[in-house]
């Protein structure tokens, strides 16, 4: 089948990159519904990349509410998965429909205490927000599921409308920004006060609980990545996968790729990294650029003090700026 051979060729693709197994900190399978697989194909995955990269911390994979199975999360104890996305997207039957969900709020609870079972404890909740059918109350409901179960990670991302998807094709808009601005804020304070940590503009964990994948974005690390349309960063070139799935089966990925130069880098350093409420390290700056961002970013800086806190080893927005992040990286990054 189509699936058996995309997983051999996903695996072929991984055995050729020139990794440093000792080095790789990470792994995360997403980009859709990994356990979606046959339970054979799952199995032959995991157990590739839990043989051949034995010292990964963190290994984490997404799945749907309605995939989690008792063979599933054996299959999770037996490779070491330790980390779980579910994406729950919203806490009531309405919301769900409207989302065109298959899945329902109970699903979303058997899931989790089905890896809560097996010994899985870090797992992150996905919702979205800021959908025109939504209002204040269906977040009360995502917070009172979140209260409940008390993941060691949420994450709440506004909707975002792309051509030819099915939010596009149902005619489902996201509200305005003041509506959105609002939940956001409501969101923030609710899993604030329930003790769960904003350190990335749409990401909240319990104290430890990060996901050290998704730094290693947000600090502009470099990393690997295999499947179709996948993009990896290897210093000095970003690379994209061919988006051709019958290019990918047939062996054929012709990667794009995109030279970064040291101006690109220092540009997606900052973009990056001031998303994260801890911002980043002036050396961490001085090492990488050879530069004083103080120094060099002055006139800039001196325009956008009230967004700022700058202290003699930090640079960082402020946290009730966080929101409007997009419009002030504008202005600090003229290029």
């Amino acid at each position: 089948s189509d699936e058996n051979k995309y997983i051999d060729k996903l695996i072929e693709e991984i055995s050729s990159f020139n990794i440093d197994k000792d080095q790789l900190e990470t792994i995360f399978i997403g980009g859709g519904t990994p356990t979606a697989l046959s339970i054979e194909n799952l199995d032959k995955l995991l157990s590739y990349l839990a043989t051949h990269f034995v010292s990964v911390k963190e290994f984490s994979i997404e799945t749907n509410p309605e995939r989690i199975t008792e063979d599933v999360c054996k299959l999770f104890k037996k490779y070491k998965v330790n980390r779980v996305s579910i994406g729950a997207q919203a806490a009531n039957e309405k919301s769900l429909k409207t989302l065109g969900r298959v899945h329902t709020v109970k699903q979303i609870v058997d899931a989790f205490n089905l890896l809560k079972k097996y010994s899985i404890n870090n797992i992150n909740l996905d919702f979205i927000y800021g959908f025109n059918e939504m209002d204040e109350n269906d977040i009360y409901d995502d917070i009172k599921l979140v209260s409940s179960l008390k993941p060691t990670h949420v994450s709440c991302y506004a909707l975002q409308i792309e051509d030819n998807t099915i939010y596009k094709i149902k005619h489902i808009t996201s509200q305005d920004d003041e509506t959105l601005a609002k939940e956001y804020n409501l969101l923030t304070e609710k899993l604030s006060s329930l003790g769960y940590k904003r350190y990335e503009v749409s990401n909240y964990s319990l104290p430890g609980y990060e996901c050290k994948h998704n730094l290693t974005y947000w600090h502009d690390d470099q990393y690997y990545a295999a499947g179709i349309s996948a993009s990896s960063y290897i210093y000095p070139n970003r690379y994209k996968n061919t988006s051709s799935i019958t290019n990918y089966l047939k062996g054929i990925n012709n990667k794009e790729v995109t030279p970064i130069t040291k101006k690109d880098e220092e540009f997606e350093f900052l973009m990056l990294n001031l998303r994260l409420i801890d911002g980043f390290e002036l050396n961490e700056f001085k090492n990488r650029f050879n530069k004083d961002f103080l120094a060099d970013y002055k006139s800039e800086l001196t325009k956008l003090k009230t967004f700022f806190i700058v202290t003699e080893s930090k640079v960082k927005l402020r946290q009730e700026f966080i929101y409007l992040m997009d419009g002030i990286l504008l202005d600090l990054l003229r290029t």
